[in-house]
């Protein structure tokens, strides 16, 4: 079983506990003990599917919605259209706020997978590429601002992608997004950034709020968004250093 596989069949392991002793999930959940990203990932799903529980839950239907459904059947064709037309009305309202109610979570749910992924991406990329100083002009300016920056002020370097292109930064492809690389050193440790154009994003795109962050082996990555572009930043010394950026 590899990590794709025990995430589709831990995608329906409840997070009441329920299903502890189901045969179904065993070898997922030694998979997801065995993997600390999986783990995470898992920890997460639980997290929010336990949020969709909770609203629904709180939803309160309208007093009497029951029994002008029930009613609604029952009602002969001489009863007043008014009265059948309210029952009809209370049922839409209800309707509408369930709707909303899991569309809200929903979208949430997206957002975070989609900050988790690029974070990933980010991590493996950073550990499977090495460092790529980008040459040329400006880029020499632009890495003395990043080496002093937090994670605020990075995306208001007012970052121009065919620029960093022609300066020589690197490219790479998260899925089907295309993404710049900037190695900068600070203190002589090398962290990596990596922004992604958003307009040119087909799936969930991150929230406009403050960084995500995830934990992988000894590095970390911070994720988050100023509307224009998605950025990640990876630490090689882990999340404590990584948080030490977000000032």
């Amino acid at each position: 079983m590899n990590n794709d596989e025990a995430k589709f069949i831990l995608s329906a392991y409840r997070p009441s506990g329920r299903d502890a002793n189901d045969a179904r999930f065993t070898e997922a959940l030694k998979q997801a003990r065995q993997y600390p990203a999986l783990n995470e990932w898992l920890a997460q799903a639980q997290a929010l599917d336990a949020v969709v529980m909770d609203k629904l839950a709180q939803i309160v239907p309208p007093a009497g919605l029951r029994e002008q459904i029930l009613a609604g059947g029952k009602v002969s064709q001489k009863a007043p259209p008014r009265r059948r037309q309210l029952g009809a009305w209370l049922a839409l309202a209800a309707s509408v706020i369930v709707v909303l109610a899991v569309s809200e979570v929903w979208l949430g749910q997206k957002v975070q997978a989609a900050q988790h992924n690029y974070a990933e991406f980010a991590v493996n990329d950073m550990h499977n590429s090495g460092h790529h100083p980008p040459q040329g002009n400006g880029m020499e300016e632009a890495l003395g601002k990043l080496a002093s920056s937090d994670l605020h002020s990075m995306s208001d370097l007012e970052f121009s992608f065919n620029e960093m292109k022609a300066g020589g930064c690197r490219t790479v492809k998260c899925g089907e997004r295309e993404v710049i690389e900037l190695c900068f050193n600070r203190d002589g440790t090398w962290y990596h950034l990596y922004v992604m154009p958003r307009k040119v994003s087909r799936g969930p795109m991150l929230a406009k709020s403050k960084p995500y962050f995830l934990a992988m082996s000894d590095s970390a990555a911070a994720v988050w968004t100023d509307g224009v572009f998605d950025y990640a930043v990876v630490s090689p010394k882990g999340m404590n250093d990584l948080k030490g950026l977000a000032g």
